[in-house]
């Protein structure tokens, strides 16, 4: 009888266990979202019992969905830069303090420009910014002492979880890159970092590979999960990574991409770069892999933004005449010339990280006329964020080296004004995987690798499947290519005015 492999992906608005079949296929999924509290500016935590049981809660029933076979392994992915203080009973002091958590941005500036933050930078591969557990437990040490004095343990959600099924603080070294606490150079914690924040080796889980197995689960979880003796859990990695992974962009001169609420680019290779500026991140798949990228704060979401604010009405009728209300505003977009009759936007409406690593950074119009109308308000907005990506891209092949083929997933491939934009403004073919479960399957594929199923991961990647090309325009592209370095010098001027428009706006209020 064919094995089940799960792949459980622990993400920031829920959790998801895919199992798949043993050609990579998926059998079946479930999962569980949980809500995001922001009681106050900048906050953005979670509560982590709810993540805890909602990875059980899925787990189970996957396992229930694929009786009577047998499960080989459960493999995790998990999102990055989240941070749990546990006290010295092993109970959570915090909740998890997201990656979208702002509320360290003060102690991160302190740093940015700094030979310290750039010598942190280069050690750990993580620009300075409010999402690492780097500055929160900074912000956590000077703003709530009487927490951080009672921390016996600085973890994530990963490690939380392996605690409480297996009674160890550990985590993979790809899950770990998140923190702002690995050296990505010789994968073991940073001892600049500790010293600069006051932390001790022993207040952090210990470091194992990503193919690291577990099998003792505690007799009431597997009790609780109908799991047998043989089922084999692995640590896995981060989701970033993972997704890369997942789409089988393993290899030198394929990136991924990936536009959901927000977006990423990423790109695999087989030495850690860092970049002079420290526009670009840098984190480890495994001993042998890192990924570096830039994963921007404005993808999809502002999209949204944008449709409820211009074209509201629009979307109204269309839900009343039963349409996709986002087909009616990109048919429109699709109308309106290349270029948006020179209309810029730069898309931070939600702060930035890659390519400012600014959380005060704001959004703009440039070069707005009394002829630019809605549409082409909106195509500037679609562009925008095209073209905010593309510069991540332009900062990757610098590091790098050339992309050939870009392995395109999220919300926006549903839309094809978006996919075709997106194309004609990098200048490159995006690829369209199946694998819509990217972040899950990389897990998988690193299980299998851990079980000797598979003997490396390039072999593993042989089975990703395209499933369309989009090509760019030649003539859309060679506009773009002209928009492009305006885009960039505009995007510096209004960078200089972020904080004293932060400043303006807490006035104000």
């Amino acid at each position: 009888m064919e094995k089940i492999a799960i792949g459980v992906d622990i993400g920031t608005t829920q959790t998801k266990a895919v199992a798949f079949n043993e050609d990579g296929t998926v059998r079946t999924t479930a999962y569980v979202r949980y809500p995001l509290i922001q009681e106050t500016e900048g906050m953005a935590e979670q509560e982590v019992d709810q993540i805890f049981q909602a990875v059980i809660t899925c787990i189970k029933q996957v396992i229930t969905n694929v009786q009577p076979h047998k499960i080989s392994l459960i493999s995790f992915s998990t999102a990055m830069h989240g941070l749990i203080v546990m006290d010295k009973n092993n109970q959570p002091l915090t909740r998890v303090i997201t990656w979208a958590d702002n509320r360290a941005e003060k102690y991160a500036e302190e740093l940015k420009d700094t030979a310290l933050g750039q010598t942190i930078y280069q050690n750990t591969g993580l620009p300075m910014h409010p999402m690492t557990p780097f500055h929160k437990i900074r912000w956590l040490k000077e703003e709530m002492p009487e927490i951080y004095d009672q921390a016996a343990k600085f973890i994530g959600m990963k490690e939380y979880l392996f605690y409480q099924l297996f009674d160890q603080y550990i985590t993979d070294i790809s899950t770990a890159s998140g923190t702002g606490f690995l050296n990505i150079h010789d994968l073991t914690w940073d001892k600049q970092a500790l010293s600069d924040m006051g932390v001790k080796e022993d207040q952090l889980p210990t470091l194992v590979k990503p193919t690291h197995q577990l099998t003792k689960l505690k007799a009431h979880w597997k009790e609780l999960l109908g799991l047998s003796e043989e089922t084999v859990f692995v640590l896995g990695g981060a989701d970033g990574p993972l997704s890369n992974l997942g789409l089988g962009a393993i290899t030198k001169g394929t990136a991924t991409l990936t536009v959901g609420t927000s977006g990423a680019l990423r790109y695999t290779v087989e030495q850690p770069y860092t970049h002079p500026q420290a526009e670009t991140f840098c984190c480890v798949l495994d001993e042998n892999h890192w990924v570096i990228g830039g994963a921007t704060s404005n993808g999809a979401g502002i999209f949204d933004w944008a449709c409820e604010t211009l074209l509201k009405e629009v979307q109204t009728n269309a839900c009343e005449s039963l349409r996709n209300p986002y087909d009616a505003v990109m048919d429109l977009v699709k109308e309106t010339p290349v270029g948006a009759k020179g209309l810029m936007f730069h898309p931070y409406l939600l702060g930035e990280r890659a390519p400012l690593w600014d959380a005060e950074a704001t959004g703009s119009f440039v070069g707005l006329k009394r002829n630019h109308d809605d549409k082409i308000m909106m195509r500037a907005v679609v562009e925008g964020i095209c073209l905010n990506l593309k510069r991540i891209l332009t900062e990757l092949e610098e590091l790098g080296g050339t992309v050939n083929e870009i392995r395109a997933t999220g919300g926006f491939a549903d839309s094809e004004v978006f996919k075709k934009v997106m194309a004609d403004v990098f200048g490159y073919p995006l690829s369209l995987t199946e694998s819509i479960e990217a972040s899950a399957l990389g897990a998988v594929i690193l299980g299998w690798q851990s079980l000797g199923v598979i003997l490396d991961l390039e072999t593993a990647c042989e089975q990703v499947e395209i499933y369309e090309v989009i090509e760019p325009n030649r003539e859309n592209h060679q506009v773009y290519q002209q928009i492009y370095p305006l885009y960039i010098t505009t995007q510096q001027q209004l960078s200089a005015s972020y904080h004293q428009l932060a400043k303006l706006r807490a006035d104000l209020e």
